[in-house]
């Protein structure tokens, strides 16, 4: 099974803190961006930020899916409000030129514009049971009293913010405003959102660039183990959750996935794919869905491999990602598989008679072992 390291057993036992290289930032702004964005996304853009006396805010952070007219999907992403009056949608690299194509053909340029924030951010993610205290001890360095507790409130789509003042200078370990050229003071703004990747307890920090830089080594400086990219997959998996360019393709359909309560609105007005969605949800059903494998003590198979019914030599499906997982003691996979594979099936791996497995329903709470 594959050696995970200190990172993976901080995130379960202590702190962890990894950097987002692979987050892409796209900021919508305009006339209406808010009824542009309700045609084009599946789930319903985020109210206004909600501000209080300090200068803090609270608002939503919206899975949500970009979709084809045929229901599949192009990206998933976040939906965040900007500190103005337009949107900032947090994507994965994989889907950025899809959804920047997409914007670009069918947003009314008079109405709403779409422009590449990616320069402007950095993105780090914080996991574990003690990631809430070590947080709460970095923001109070950046001026801003945000008590652990405050923090553990923090579910998988919200997030809180603030646009701290200018600060002391960098040397004095305060993280607040940028220093311009001028000498001028650009007010940094700091948003926490709630991270439901893992199954641990997580927040991603969202700044600017260097800031976020910054924030990652002070964190580790405090007691945070590095979070390396295998083992923040090792926990994805273990968690179930799909990710795009890997489990979610332009060839999947929401409902196929899983992820349709997350995003899907049903209530909202029309959007692009929305009639196959309503099809399937009412009247059909997919000819796939997103499974979870156990595999035994196994090296974790690649991504691609065929499943097989045992004896049969039709394919059934197909693993997405796969890992050694510490937590399940075997290797486990999530996958694609035929309508009529059930959970509590066996299957086989690369054939009819190849290394076996048993089929688990995954849920947005992670694997369904019962």
């Amino acid at each position: 099974m594959t050696d995970h390291g200190l990172g993976y057993r901080a995130a379960e036992n202590g702190a962890a803190v990894c950097s987002r290289p692979h987050r892409r930032f796209l900021g919508v702004s305009g006339r209406s961006p808010r009824e542009m964005l309700n045609g084009l996304l599946s789930n319903r853009p985020p109210p206004p930020l909600q501000g209080g006396p300090d200068g803090t805010w609270k608002g939503s952070a919206v899975y949500s899916t970009l979709l084809t007219d045929k229901g599949r999907i192009i990206t998933d992403l976040r939906i965040l409000r900007d500190a103005k009056d337009g949107f900032l949608l947090d994507l994965p690299s994989d889907g950025f030129e899809g959804a920047v194509a997409h914007f670009r053909k069918f947003l009314p340029p008079r109405l709403a514009k779409v422009e590449d924030r990616s320069e402007g951010f950095g993105q780090i993610t914080v996991l574990g049971p003690e990631a809430g205290g070590m947080l709460s001890e970095f923001l109070a360095t950046c001026g801003w009293a945000l008590s652990p507790g405050e923090l553990a409130d923090l579910a998988e789509g919200d997030e809180i913010g603030v646009t701290l003042p200018s600060s002391p200078n960098r040397e004095e370990g305060r993280v607040g405003a940028a220093t311009e050229g001028d000498g001028s003071r650009t007010p940094e703004t700091v948003r926490v959102m709630g991270n439901g990747e893992t199954a641990h307890p997580g927040f991603d920090l969202l700044l600017s660039p260097y800031r976020a830089e910054e924030a990652r080594r002070r964190l580790a400086r405090s007691g945070a183990a590095p979070l390396g990219e295998a083992d923040l997959e090792t926990l994805r998996i273990e968690n179930g959750r799909p990710a795009f360019g890997k489990d979610l393709t332009e060839e999947t359909i929401p409902l196929e996935a899983g992820i349709q309560d997350r995003a899907i609105d049903n209530e909202k007005g029309c959007y692009a794919g929305q009639e196959v969605i309503i099809r399937i949800r009412d009247r059909g059903h997919v000819n796939k869905k997103f499974r979870g494998i156990l595999l035994g003590d196994i090296p974790a198979p690649a991504s691609g491999e065929e499943l097989f019914l045992p004896g049969k030599e039709k394919s059934v499906g197909w693993i997405t990602s796969a890992v050694g997982s510490p937590a399940f003691g075997q290797a486990i996979a999530l996958g694609y598989l035929r309508r009529g594979v059930e959970p509590g099936d066996d299957v086989r791996v690369g054939g009819p008679d190849g290394l076996p497995g048993q089929v688990r329903a995954l849920s947005d709470r992670g694997w369904v072992l019962d």
